[in-house]
C-alpha cells in the first residue's frame, strides 16, 4: 500500500508558506543572530576604543598642567 500514501501531506509538514522548508529558515535565523552579534561587537568596541583614547588625552592634559604649573618661581621679589 505504499503506493496509495500521500506524499504531499508529509511535504506539507515540512515546508512552509512560500516554499521555503524549515532547514533552510534556521540556517537564515541563525545567520542573522551571528550578523546582529557581530554587529553589536563592533559598535561596544569602538565605543569602549573611543573612551579609552579620550581617557589617555585627558590624563595627558592633567599631566602637562601639573608640569607648568610646578615649573614656576615660587616667591621672591
Amino acid at each position: 500500500m505504499d503506493c496509495c500514501r500521500n506524499t504531499k501531506h508529509e511535504n506539507k509538514e515540512e515546508s512552509l508558506k512560500g516554499g521555503k522548508n524549515m532547514a533552510e529558515t534556521k540556517n537564515n535565523t541563525t545567520m542573522w543572530v551571528v550578523i546582529g552579534v557581530l554587529v553589536i561587537a563592533t559598535i561596544f568596541l569602538t565605543i569602549k576604543a573611543s573612551s579609552l583614547g579620550a581617557a589617555q588625552a585627558t590624563a595627558s592634559v592633567a599631566k602637562a598642567a601639573v608640569s607648568t604649573a610646578s615649573s614656576g618661581m615660587v616667591g621672591g621679589c
